[in-house]
């Protein structure tokens, strides 16, 4: 067995955890050594069990030992500003860049007792959200290799983020600010700087800020090439070392034969492309005992065949004949097509991650968006501009689900389907795209999301009798299951609710096969 140190938040105080997170990361950087679980029944329990399997067999720990064992690891500390949030984030960065541990001032002390020297102390230097950031990118950038960026929003009081450990395990680059070039251009001229300045294949992690929205995030990492993941998963630094045991390999549906009076239905669960669904078994949903019972698709992030490759493995081994797996939005990351500027390289590192994970289809997301002054962001939809405010566009129902929030692209759908050529089709929304119908192109289904599965099932069947009602017999609809207001038992429900509805519900693969079969006996037109 290989062992490995388990520390406990719940016993390390709040103003120690700068320390816990930023030492798991140097310490993570080579191999395997430290394990956060930040709460006593949280997810990051299953994955202590799941390495078992791998000859991986924790020990616990204390903060204090874990000092103790890794000091020489590190070259000092860097000394946050507590009265100035961001400063942590700018802390976080000069550790990864330094080898050093981050602190509050309250725990300066400690570090002098263990020889850790201040390399810098951040207190007293900066006011407000943006100075931290200039002084950061201003003396520090270039040194940077910027393969791994992040962003952190912070509020009253500095706090950890719970990925902060694959940013210091990989000398990444930090920052809180928002994208938001109509209100705040500060900040986003500083994102731009960043952005602009990275490689081909940086990523980032971590997510927006209140001041902008999760579309115009999405479009402005598009925009400067780099690969977006809603991070937020603890102990990367630790799952990217466990190796898988064998190939991915999942089986897919070879040909269906279409019934001309079927009204077909898929549904997929959201969010599988975010770090934090993987590493939280599917928000859970993974683990419920009816799992299997019923064909349902689960999106995955193929990029964890090098984040997390055990981890992703999981998945692959205890699927069920009705699970299968699918390509998470929109690619290798979550990006928008419509703005990705080198947009080939985004299709090609989709296609060999596909290939590589056993993946055959994907759920898209495209938008074309732009912040607008006084917090309006202006969404591109296939009936022109429209504007939503921030509460708008965060509500479900409303006039964003009255007008949607993606554009259907045929420029991009040509762009899928020539660059990911095995794929069997393709999907597209997070909620439904309303009036939008599915499209055939070289016999391949491109399907818009018709319905959004959640706690409303009514609502969510309605969506589906709309989408199928506009099509002659017979009929593709798919829907998205919404991942944070829906559990199992919802998605049961309308299952079983659609079947007596005379729906057919099955897996996404078998979807795509029987569309294509309808293409081919002419039971459905081209694009």
């Amino acid at each position: 067995m290989k062992p490995y140190h388990i520390l406990s938040l719940a016993t390390v105080p709040d103003e120690e955890r700068p320390i816990a997170i930023s030492l798991q990361g140097l310490a993570n950087r080579e191999e395997p050594s430290v394990y956060l679980l930040p709460r006593p029944d949280g997810p990051e329990n299953h994955w202590v069990e799941w390495y078992r399997r791998y000859g991986y067999e924790p020990e616990e720990t204390t903060l204090d030992n874990l000092l103790s064992l890794f000091k020489s690891s590190c070259q000092g500390c860097i000394i946050i500003d507590s009265s100035v949030p961001d400063t942590i984030n700018v802390a976080m960065s000069l550790a990864g860049l330094m080898d050093a541990i981050v602190c509050s001032p309250s725990a300066v002390d400690k570090m002098a007792a263990l020889g850790l020297k201040p390399l810098v102390d951040l207190r007293g230097r900066f006011n407000g959200r943006v100075e931290p950031y200039r002084w950061l990118a201003s003396e520090y950038l270039g040194k940077f290799d910027l393969k791994v960026l992040a962003n952190y929003n912070m509020n009253e009081q500095p706090r950890i983020a719970s990925d902060m450990d694959y940013l210091i395990a990989h000398r990444g680059f930090c920052m809180g600010l928002s994208v938001n070039d109509a209100d705040y251009p500060d900040e986003a001229r500083l994102w731009d700087q960043v952005q602009t300045a990275a490689p081909d294949g940086a990523i980032m992690i971590g997510w927006h800020t209140p001041r902008d929205s999760e579309a115009t995030h999405v479009y402005f990492a598009s925009r400067h090439n780099v690969c977006l993941y809603c991070g937020y998963a603890w102990n990367m630094s630790f799952h990217q070392h466990i190796d898988a045991l064998s190939e991915y390999s999942q089986p897919h549906c070879e040909s269906a034969t279409c019934d001309p009076n079927a009204r077909y239905i898929t549904i997929t669960l959201s969010d599988g492309d975010s770090w934090h669904s993987m590493a939280d078994v599917q928000k859970k949903f993974w683990l419920h005992p009816r799992r299997g019972e019923y064909p349902l698709g689960w999106e995955v992030a193929p990029i964890f065949a090098e984040v997390g490759p055990a981890l992703l493995e999981y998945y692959y081994s205890t699927r069920t004949e009705n699970d299968y797996l699918v390509c998470g939005p929109s690619g290798i990351a979550y990006n928008y097509l419509s703005g990705y500027s080198e947009w080939w390289k985004f299709l090609q590192k989709s296609a060999d991650a596909m290939n590589a994970t056993s993946l055959r289809t994907i759920w898209t997301i495209n938008r074309i968006v732009r912040h607008v002054p006084g917090g309006g962001i202006e969404h591109t939809i296939n009936s022109g501009p429209i504007v939503y405010t921030r509460k708008q566009m965060e509500e479900f129902g409303g006039i964003k689900d009255e007008k949607g929030a993606d554009i259907v692209d045929a420029t991009v759908i040509r762009r899928y389907m020539d660059c990911i050529s095995d794929a069997l089709g393709f999907f597209q929304g997070w909620e439904r795209i309303p009036g939008a119908d599915p499209s055939w192109t070289d016999g391949k289904i491109w399907s818009p999301a018709g319905g959004l599965v959640r706690k409303d099932i009514d609502g969510a069947i309605r969506e589906f009798d709309e989408a199928s009602a506009r099509q002659p017999l017979p009929s593709f609809v798919s829907g998205h299951v919404n991942c944070y207001d829906a559990d199992m038992d919802v998605v049961i429900e309308t299952i079983d609710r659609l079947r007596a509805r005379g729906y057919t519900v099955v897996r996404p693969d078998v979807f795509l096969r029987l569309a294509q079969d309808a293409f081919a006996r002419g039971l459905k037109g081209g694009s």
